[in-house]
């Protein structure tokens, strides 16, 4: 095992009870609910999918939800903590233990990855992006959002954030910038088809309450994090604002070496 899977490991063990409290939020379901829809917007229909680093289940339950659409469903973790709670969510077959650098699965096993905050935490983005070309098909589709700093009082923020919490970060996990995560995935040989931002005010104030409870008290906050969320589609659709953005959400395209 190796340093980075241990530090993982604890630094999962430690925080997988604030997932709870992280969900159990109105505002923050809310949130979440969003974030998801715009990823699942770009599951194609009867995939066989992959959620890598798929936590406590919340996205692998609206996964799941799809079963019409998508034929089968696997939910990737490393930690053992965090599976444990997403088998809440997720019968057992549904859940396998292992480490995103070293996909245990055949090769051609899957039509679409799924990654939501995931990639950040491994330490070697080309090898594992190397191994997402091995267990796509031909045409798979990798789906990821990663957290993006592209502004410099984003990244002074992040940084306050993981200096004040630090207990629930590792020091070793680093957002990326717009270019450097598109210049990744193009490099790994997939074709980028979509590069949008995600979550401005509505990250920021909703998404996180095990780190920043800003709505905690107010009455009818899970419709005032809708409304923050149309405000931040409605500001990030203008030219040049995309630099506001807290995370990227980027869609590639395995091609067929055949054709």
């Amino acid at each position: 095992m190796t340093a980075n899977q241990r530090s993982q490991i604890d630094l999962h063990r430690r925080i997988a009870p604030g997932y709870e409290r992280r969900y159990g939020d109105a505002a923050s379901r809310a949130f979440h609910a969003a974030w998801h829809r715009e990823l699942l917007l770009e599951v194609p229909r009867g995939a066989r999918v992959l959620e890598v680093g798929c936590g406590t289940g919340h996205l692998l339950a609206d996964l799941l939800a799809r079963r019409s659409d998508a034929f089968q469903v696997v939910g990737l973790d490393l930690s053992a903590d965090m599976l444990a709670r997403a088998r809440e969510r997720a019968s057992a077959s549904a859940l396998v233990r292992g480490d995103g650098e070293r996909l245990p699965f055949a090769a051609a096993s899957f039509d679409a990855l799924v990654l939501k905050g995931c990639l950040h935490h491994l330490r070697d983005h080309a090898r594992f992006l190397l191994e997402a070309r091995r267990v796509l098909r031909p045409g798979g589709r990798v789906v990821l959002s990663e957290p993006i700093e592209d502004a410099p009082w984003i990244r002074l923020a992040r940084r306050a954030l993981h200096r004040l919490r630090a207990h629930a970060f590792d020091r070793e996990d680093r957002a990326f910038r717009t270019r450097e995560l598109e210049r990744l995935v193009v490099g790994a040989g997939f074709a980028l088809e979509a590069s949008r931002p995600f979550g401005w005010l509505a990250y920021a104030l909703a998404g996180f309450p095990d780190h920043l409870p800003a709505l905690r008290w107010l009455p009818g906050k899970g419709g005032l994090a809708r409304g923050l969320l149309a405000l931040d589609a409605a500001v990030l659709a203008l030219p040049l604002t995309s630099i506001l953005s807290f995370q990227r959400v980027v869609v590639a395209r395995l091609e067929d070496s055949r054709s």
